[in-house]
């Protein structure tokens, strides 16, 4: 039997199966900074001593390539700080589109495309997302401190819930399709349920009222519903230094919350002597314990998507064109320039694949200039039927920022350009006097939208200070850490 007529058949076959319900194991996990702060081995070992199939990072600093690697991931999404055991494909175009700064939930991907699709079973998806809420002011900090309730939940609807809104406003419709949705995160916000007998007061907070109000399980409670036998802490961990601060809140914050799915069980990843936690390591390597859920669902037919690995490609390297086809319909796959049309501006691609023998084709970037292109996946007649963005870079890899602007003001905004950017979830821009030694003195900040390359405006009112005439520079920094990427001077002048 031919390999690809092999593959055709237990795709066929694989079809049936799919019917019935998918059982997934789902790990949410704050690796602290990166995963440097005791050990970064010992975050890998959490990782695969957790053994889940979808992992939701929060806090991976740039690591989210290197831990997919390390634990045996085959699959990374870096806008969503996802590590998966199978295919993902983005619900949106691959990069962000709108210009708008999103909430802190959703930074890196479009209101409308908070999900990336996971293809667990042939020609079968779940939805998956990820997300890390602000962190302070935080809330049980200020009831130990002598707030009231009423100003507990004033602070929650100025910081938190509007960040969870946005998740559910984008994850809402998916939830209505009948999807299964899986959602990771650190909500720096406990469950309602677990504050109903706190002293000095009980506290029904808000962002898992409105999380449960909008179809949202919270599966470690599902799996254990008395909070006062098995509390499940999550913050903060009993790493071995520095120690729990005197005073320290514990509370938990972490969570994976499911909607059109069946809990199975939830545990607590942490460390050794922690009663709450089914999978331990020692020294325990981060400040957030995580949370393994075991989740059974029955996955939906998925959509024609396509998917390019990686979204940064360096000039005269390769890139990998991966795609779902309904029905297992023989496909096409347009690169063409961003934007082009896929049915005439094809530049490299394939024709005419019948997926069953070869879902997956590799190609080369000789001929495509350093820039935006795009995977267009055509079906009958040319028809596009979904496409996606990467970027080539050149050989160097050397990302560039620049000012976009003749001049800079006193009291003025920053017009700033950027190529090459490592594309990564918090990707970010500082204003800093020119020379500052410490990364911690930034002016002010935006967030690049998880954009490769694109235009950066920072309105001069979201700047700390008005700048005052004299020597500056822009920096580049990589996923909401301190590491600089690109650096533009620039000299504020009087009007």
């Amino acid at each position: 039997m031919r390999l690809g007529l092999a593959i055709g058949v237990m795709m066929a076959a694989g079809t049936a199966w799919a019917e019935d319900p998918v059982t997934l194991k789902v790990m949410s996990f704050n690796i602290w900074y990166g995963g440097d702060q005791v050990n970064f081995a010992k975050v890998i070992e959490a990782i695969r001593a957790a053994d889940a199939d979808i992992v939701g990072l929060q806090e991976p600093d740039g690591k989210t390539l290197e831990l997919a690697a390390a634990a045996g991931y085959p699959y990374a999404d870096t806008r969503r700080h996802i590590l998966s055991r199978y295919p993902l494909f983005d619900s949106g175009l691959g990069e962000t589109q709108s210009t708008e700064a999103p909430p802190y939930s959703i930074a890196g991907v479009d209101p409308d495309a908070v999900h990336a699709w996971a293809l667990v079973a042939p020609g079968k998806v779940v939805a998956v997302a990820n997300t890390h809420l602000t962190s302070d002011p935080y809330g049980p900090e200020l009831v130990r401190d002598g707030s009231t309730l009423e100003e507990v939940l004033q602070n929650e609807a100025d910081t938190r819930l509007p960040e969870a809104q946005a998740l559910i406003d984008g994850l809402g419709p998916v939830i209505a399709s009948g999807a299964p949705v899986i959602l990771t995160g650190d909500f720096n916000a406990p469950s309602w349920r677990d504050w109903t007998g706190r002293a000095p007061f009980a506290v029904e907070w808000p962002v898992s009222k409105v999380m449960e109000t909008a179809g949202f399980t919270d599966s470690y409670r599902a799996a254990h519903p008395d909070a006062a036998a098995n509390p499940g802490m999550t913050w903060t961990a009993g790493r071995p230094f520095p120690v729990i601060p005197e005073g320290e809140t514990l509370d938990r914050i972490d969570f994976v919350w499911t909607a059109n799915a069946t809990v199975n069980d939830s545990t607590v990843v942490g460390e050794p002597g922690f009663a709450d936690a089914g999978v331990t390591v020692a020294p325990w390597p981060s400040d957030h314990r995580a949370v393994l859920s075991t989740l059974e669902v029955v996955p939906v037919e998925a959509p024609a998507m396509v998917a390019v690995e990686s979204r940064l490609v360096r000039e005269g390297g390769d890139f990998l064109i991966r795609v779902s086809s309904p029905g297992g319909a023989v496909y096409s796959v347009a690169v063409v320039p961003a934007g082009g049309d896929g049915a005439e501006g094809a530049v490299t691609g394939i024709a005419e694949v019948d997926p069953a023998d070869r879902p997956t084709v590799r190609l080369s970037t000789i001929g495509l200039a350093p820039g935006a292109w795009d995977a267009v996946m055509l079906g009958n007649e040319a028809r596009e039927l979904a496409r996606t963005r990467f970027h080539v870079v050149p050989a160097d890899g050397k990302a560039v920022l620049a000012l976009a602007q003749d001049m800079v003001v006193p009291g003025g905004d920053i017009a700033l350009r950027f190529e090459g950017a490592p594309g990564f979830k918090l990707d970010w821009v500082g204003i800093y006097r020119k020379g500052a030694p410490s990364v911690y003195d930034y002016l002010g900040f935006a967030y690049t939208g998880a954009r490769i390359s694109g235009d950066l405006v920072f309105p001069a009112s979201e700047l700390y200070e008005e700048l005052e005439p004299g020597e500056y520079e822009a920096r580049l920094m990589f996923d909401d850490h301190y590491r600089v990427v690109a650096i533009a001077p620039f000299t504020v002048v009087e009007k």
